[in-house]
């Protein structure tokens, strides 16, 4: 199969891992790297062989001078409206890296844009991709768990990215809840429709904002989450995944430290074998991608799709400032 063509904007961090991956796949070939920092541009370049001729500081110029089929945005949120309407200009297709805009509106106008363009657009929504998240899905999709009640999650991690991160209004919500919140809609089967919260910092935060959230919110299936998360933690840390109890008529199926259980009465609970994928995370969303392009069937997190998780995360913040509840129809009309 040959292989399309891909401009990856950002190298650095977290895109050096995903030139990593681009590199590994049979159906996917970086056409050039774009970054503002030469030195992520240097490292990338001689990590894949990548020339000097096909490494800019500019995405408007990558996109003049190198043919490609689609665009990989690994920037900060806040230069997402620029690079992805530049790549939906010169025809290309795009998949950014989450969340899918720093407000709301540039997030609408994106994906508006690439609906007029008729490109797909796909959000890199990695945290549903791994063996335990399917296998909490697929376990709720069966039955096994009967009518779904409630469910609570638990996050707390203390990392010290220094940047922009620190320098946000709500750093965790805006920048990693997101991964919770999209994880509720995959794994219920169902959108977010309202939502309540209240946030604190703490004596030793070393963020601008607020790095602690306790959420509730409500699921259009009936289902409620109880979501509490924090970013400044001093000791013993949840996973990534956070923390899952999710309570059923029938039992309730325990994600512990990315382990998971199932269990039916007070004394007891089950390992639950996972299932296995031949790709996770960035791999299988790159796939992913490639299938949308070659079929025309719309990504399971594609921007439109999207819409609901990244809103929900504004939802919460509007929720912690005005106290009170907001529905999400409020900020997606």
């Amino acid at each position: 199969m040959k292989r399309r063509r891909i401009i990856q904007v950002g190298v650095g961090g977290m895109g050096l891992g995903w030139t990593d991956r681009i590199a590994e796949s049979r159906r996917w070939a970086a056409a050039a790297y774009v970054d503002v920092n030469p030195k992520n541009l240097a490292v990338a370049a001689e990590r894949h062989g990548i020339p000097k001729d096909c490494c800019f500081l500019d995405v408007h110029a990558a996109l003049k001078a190198v043919e490609a089929d689609a665009l990989l945005d690994v920037t900060p949120q806040q230069f997402r409206k620029e690079v992805c309407l530049a790549a939906f200009k010169q025809g290309l297709h795009v998949m950014s890296e989450k969340p899918l805009a720093d407000t709301l509106e540039n997030a609408k106008t994106i994906v508006k844009t690439a609906e007029k363009a008729g490109r797909v657009y796909m959000v890199g929504q990695n945290y549903r991709f791994q063996p335990v998240m399917q296998t909490v899905k697929r376990f709720i999709e069966k039955g096994r768990l009967g009518q779904l009640g409630y469910v609570g999650v638990s996050f707390h991690k203390g990392p010290h990215f220094g940047g922009y991160r620190e320098e946000m209004a709500y750093p965790l919500v805006l920048d990693m809840s997101i991964h919770h919140f999209d994880l509720m809609r995959c794994l219920l089967g169902a959108d977010v429709v309202a939502v309540q919260g209240v946030s604190s910092s703490t004596a030793w935060n070393w963020n601008k904002g607020d790095a602690v959230v306790m959420a509730q919110l409500e699921m259009n299936n009936g289902v409620t989450v109880n979501y509490f998360g924090s970013w400044v933690s001093t000791g013993w840390e949840t996973e990534w995944n956070a923390d899952w109890r999710i309570e059923g008529s029938k039992g309730v199926l325990l994600l512990d430290r990315n382990e998971l259980f199932f269990s039916q009465n007070p004394e007891e609970r089950r390992p639950v074998p996972l299932v296995r994928m031949p790709r996770t995370h960035q791999a299988y969303l790159l796939e992913d991608f490639r299938t949308a392009l070659d079929t025309g069937r719309e990504p399971e997190t594609s921007g439109r799709n999207n819409l609901n998780s990244l809103a929900t995360t504004h939802a919460v913040v509007r929720a912690v400032q005005e106290k009170r509840r907001v529905a999400v129809r409020e900020l997606i009309k």
